[in-house]
């Protein structure tokens, strides 16, 4: 796998205009930038991939990037163990690693891109391995990262290997985006080896546009699914790239065509360094109640905010119903009202 993180090295995939120079040169000392060379070539034919992937000069406009902040789920405040964070009752992240081949502007961790490189320790698996061990309450196990998928086999081994064991853990989802900016890395025999044996793993990954769903990325989630690992996926309505009901719908169907559940429409995080990417919650709405009219409900996702201060997910619906004394009114798909009573 070729990641490319230099200007020069860049331009050899993927020629930049003259603004798109100014751009990377002011903001990649702030933000750093990389890429592999499958995904520079994917932005090379894709405006949609070309803005998630390119260094923005609104990145550091300080009218728009002062609207957010660095970590406004407070991750860290709610940290209890080494790379542990635990807000829900029976869920808790892990956040493995802050190394991704692919720095996607929108990231909601891109506090971490300013860090040292990190990757969870033996002692640190360990430390989880016991926490979650001590809290039996806990059933579902998110690992984040960064790109946990590239973490060193036996770290990742470790971990996936020490879950599997503890009784009451049933799920454990390995959130990635490595089926979309790297689909040849999931192939590797000893990783797909590993997340078969591991048995209690779901994969979330992240399209957001439909010119990510090439046939590179579908013979990835296949390669997944023949291991009995479902795949789910997480968008996040980004501005300038899929804040349309056109695009989300090929979206959506697109997933559904290689067997993957949109699961979650994420509001963008009012993240510093993001917020240029940030649509109002009324389009998100509108254009879910939109969608409900053109896909099935199996290739509909949760629209969600994710509350700033660490209040967690809350999905969001259009409101297609109300009660009027002892009836309920309802708003069907074609817009057509019908009434059932409260009985």
């Amino acid at each position: 796998m070729r990641v490319i993180t230099s200007l020069e090295a860049l331009e050899g995939l993927l020629p930049l205009s003259p603004r798109e120079r100014e751009a990377f040169r002011a903001v990649v000392p702030v933000y750093p930038f990389s890429t592999t060379e499958y995904y520079a070539r994917l932005a090379a034919e894709s405006f949609a991939v070309r803005r998630m992937l390119l260094p923005s000069l609104e990145e550091l406009n300080p009218e728009l990037q002062n609207l957010g902040e660095p970590d406004p789920l407070r991750e860290e405040r709610d940290r209890k163990a080494p790379c542990l964070t635990h807000r829900y009752p029976d869920r808790v992240l892990v956040v493995t690693t802050n190394y991704c081949p692919v720095l996607c502007r929108f990231c909601m961790r891109k506090r971490n891109w300013r860090r040292p490189l990190f990757t969870i320790s033996e002692d640190e698996v360990d430390a989880v391995l016991s926490y979650v061990r001590r809290n039996p309450q806990v059933r579902d196990v998110l690992i984040s990262g960064g790109e946990p998928l590239l973490l060193p086999l036996e770290l990742l081994e470790r971990l996936l290997l020490g879950l599997k064991k503890i009784e009451s853990v049933e799920v454990v989802r390995i959130g990635t985006r490595l089926p979309v900016v790297e689909p040849s890395a999931v192939l590797r025999s000893e990783l797909l080896s590993l997340l078969e044996r591991a048995q209690k793993v779901w994969v979330n990954t992240h399209f957001n546009h439909p010119d990510e769903l090439t046939a590179e990325a579908a013979e990835a989630v296949k390669a997944l699914l023949k291991c009995g690992v479902p795949v789910n996926n997480q968008t996040v309505l980004l501005k300038g790239v899929n804040d349309s009901v056109s695009v989300l719908e090929r979206l959506f169907r697109g997933l559904q065509r290689i067997k993957v559940r949109p699961y979650y429409l994420f509001h963008c995080d009012p993240v510093e360094g993001v917020m240029h990417f940030s649509t109002p919650i009324s389009l998100g709405l509108k254009l879910l109640e939109e969608l409900q009219t053109r896909l099935s409900p199996l290739a509909l996702p949760y629209y969600a905010v994710d509350g700033p201060g660490g209040y967690g997910k809350v999905p969001m619906l259009p409101v297609r119903f109300e009660k009027l004394g002892s009836v309920y009114r309802f708003r069907s798909f074609s817009g057509r009202y019908f009434t059932m009573p409260d009985r």
